[in-house]
């Protein structure tokens, strides 16, 4: 078969065969082209003819001449010229864009989901609460025991207790006079809880009586209603603590208290304390000021005289990522009547510590200072054989400088390793005061002296859950004296060490180990050069206190203890004079009223 295919150039249809012959092609064109010749030798033979014609039209016409005047004005008109290009005539139409949109419309579906209800997590139960507890137990020497507590339940708004302790001997030791004594303590408080605050109230009550009883009875024969010495403590508080979450307010913490204390010999003394600590945020970092006021009365047998202690403390805390620091000034007004005279100290205040790797090792350091009370209270509370006559002056630290290392060697074990040098003004010391021709020489008086202080202290904790629980601690003292010859009753080293072993919270194991180094006292001795009584310093070995206490709980009502102390069966001296009790055993049971 053969097809055509057109020329897009020309209207001329080429022939093809299926192998394509090209000289069939070439004779084609070549006969075209001969053709197109002699059809323009024939329009042109016919143009020849129409010019001859019309000039003899113009010469005449049956003997008439015409002429024709007009103005003969030659243009040429534009040729038409065909390109030798193809013209491609695209047979395909073209498409406008067509402008479309989605038209979209809610499927209504009738499937209906039915809701299911939200898992909820239930919270570990809360331990039930008892409003009471009584403990009880007697032990050797005549020894008994008795502690209270009355609470209230678990409530958002409102809280409150009492509390009461007493313990008492009734103890006879060899060669010294009655060392009985009687120690009770109760405690009333409340608290309130408001959106943003807490109010709290306190009120305290303690009743300590002790006997005098560092004499030689071979000499003396005295009763104990003449050695009874009695502490009684009144204590109202209150306070406000607030809880402000936006760091733009300024949290405080207001604590107004008062405390009368008095003893067996018509000595008194009265306190007035405020203590005020604001903070807040300054940019990042945070701002503390800490302002105290202490007003204290002191009614002596023979004398009256007030002290009054201003301190205000501000300082910065700020902290990273591995460090934390705070860095201000203490300063501090002392005013005493009798002396008449008002000092002003300056102190700096400045601990930093950086967390070298992981919280395993924390390097710190610092140095700060302050002014310390000595009241009959805090005196009497470190040694209650003082006497009511008391040579009253407040403790200066000038500065205190420190280091150490402390971190958490695994989850359960941490520990603290510390030095610091101090220098202190007027630190106390205790004495027998021989000079008090009216005692049996069985009372201390309280000197004072500048010392300077070395401490090298440690500290080492270990706690598995509330499965077993360790804690050693202890410090070395070193003091140097400006006038006195030995830093008297304060011993060279201190140590402790305390366990606990619960096992499956049914019983409870104790163990309490108290070391302390030698110690200096003056004690008065005759000097058969002089014929008289001198005082000279006696060195007071070490004492080691070892006691243990197991609790058996038979139930949660109901449990059961026994208690061991001084289990070496030591007679030791804390106080010159003053020999501690041996062993002693108690046994007591714990229930739950109500």
């Amino acid at each position: 078969m053969q097809k055509t295919i057109r020329n897009y150039n020309s209207d001329t249809i080429l022939p093809s065969t299926r192998y394509g012959n090209a000289a069939l092609y070439e004779q084609n064109q070549y006969a075209q082209k001969r053709r197109i010749k002699r059809l323009q030798w024939f329009f042109v033979i016919l143009l020849l003819l129409g010019y001859i014609t019309a000039t003899l039209a113009q010469t005449g016409v049956n003997g008439y001449t015409m002429t024709n005047i007009s103005v003969f004005d030659p243009t040429i008109k534009d040729a038409v010229k065909y390109g030798d290009l193809p013209e491609i005539k695209d047979s395909v139409k073209r498409i406008d864009n067509i402008p479309y949109g989605i038209n979209s419309k809610p499927l209504n579906n009738k499937y209906e989901v039915m809701p299911i209800e939200a898992a909820k997590m239930k919270n570990e139960p809360l331990s039930k609460l008892y409003r009471s507890l009584l403990k009880i137990g007697m032990g050797t020497y005549t020894t008994p025991y008795g502690e209270a507590w009355i609470n209230s339940v678990r409530t958002r708004d409102v809280a409150y207790g009492f509390h009461y302790k007493h313990l008492s001997s009734s103890s006879h030791l060899r060669d010294v006079g009655y060392s009985g004594y009687s120690d009770n303590e109760a405690e009333l408080f409340g608290k309130k809880f408001y959106k943003k605050h807490t109010l709290t109230g306190e009120f305290n009550y303690k009743r300590n009586v002790i006997h005098y009883y560092g004499y030689d009875t071979t000499m003396n024969d005295v009763t104990k209603d003449y050695t009874k010495q009695r502490y009684q403590l009144f204590e109202p508080t209150v306070r406000l603590q607030s809880h402000y979450t936006d760091s733009t307010k300024i949290n405080h913490d207001i604590k107004l208290g008062y405390y009368n204390l008095t003893d067996n010999y018509n000595v008194a003394e009265n306190n007035i304390k405020l203590n005020t600590l604001m903070n807040t945020y300054i940019n990042k970092e945070r701002l503390f000021v800490n302002l105290d006021a202490d007003f204290y009365n002191h009614k002596l047998q023979k004398d009256t005289f007030n002290n009054f202690i201003l301190k205000v403390n501000p300082y910065f805390e700020a902290h990273g990522k591995k460090w934390r620091a705070d860095i201000g000034l203490a300063a501090t007004m002392d005013y005493f009547s009798n002396a008449g005279s008002t000092k002003f100290y300056f102190y700096p205040q400045l601990n930093a510590q950086y967390d070298v790797y992981e919280g395993i090792i924390i390097p710190y350091a610092g140095i700060n200072g302050g002014l310390q009370k000595n009241s009959l209270r805090s005196l009497s509370g470190q040694n209650p054989f003082i006497s009511s006559q008391i040579n009253y002056r407040n403790t200066n630290t000038k500065f205190n400088v420190y280091g150490g290392l402390k971190g958490n060697l695994s989850s359960t074990l941490s520990y603290d390793a510390k030095v610091a040098y101090s220098m202190i003004d007027s630190l106390h010391y205790f004495v027998i005061d021989y000079s008090d021709n009216t005692t049996m020489d069985n009372k201390y008086k309280v000197l004072y002296d500048n010392t300077n202080l070395l401490t090298v202290g440690g500290q080492l904790k270990y706690q598995y859950k509330e499965k077993i629980h360790f804690i050693v601690k202890g410090n070395y003292y070193n003091y140097k004296t400006k006038t006195l010859t030995r830093p008297y009753h304060r011993p060279d080293f201190d140590l402790t060490f305390s366990t606990i072993y619960n096992l499956k919270s049914k019983i409870i194991l104790k163990a309490d180990v108290f070391v302390l180094g030698n110690q200096w006292a003056l004690t008065e001795v005759y000097d058969n050069a002089s014929a008289s009584y001198v005082t000279q310093p006696k060195l007071l070995k070490g004492v080691a206190d070892i006691n243990l206490g197991a609790e058996y709980r038979y139930s949660k009502m109901l449990s059961f203890f026994v208690n061991f102390n001084n289990i070496g069966n030591f007679r030791y001296y804390r106080w010159e004079k003053y020999p501690s009790q041996r062993f002693l055993l108690m046994a007591g049971i714990t229930f739950v009223p109500f």
